[in-house]
């Protein structure tokens, strides 16, 4: 009796589909390449295009102690 418990192999589960678990990237190069040619097309119109909206100055705040940060402001007067 003790021969025959020798011979087994614990916990061989061998009749499972093991392709279905088995995860391939082959389309990780053809994605990688999609990807860039996207982003080319998308700068190539934003590059072509002006600000979008108002252009507006960039001005310091008022106070000492937030004068080192920076704000967009409406526009600039006349004078």
């Amino acid at each position: 009796m003790a021969s025959k418990r020798n011979n087994m192999i614990p916990n061989g589960h061998f009749h499972k589909v093991w392709q279905r678990f088995v995860k391939t990237w082959f389309i990780q190069p053809m994605r990688k390449k999609r990807r860039h040619v996207n982003r080319v097309k998308k700068a190539r119109l934003v590059a072509t295009r002006p600000a979008k909206g108002a252009i507006r100055p960039i001005v310091h705040y008022p106070s000492f102690r937030y004068n080192t940060n920076q704000r967009l402001v409406r526009g600039v007067s006349l004078e």
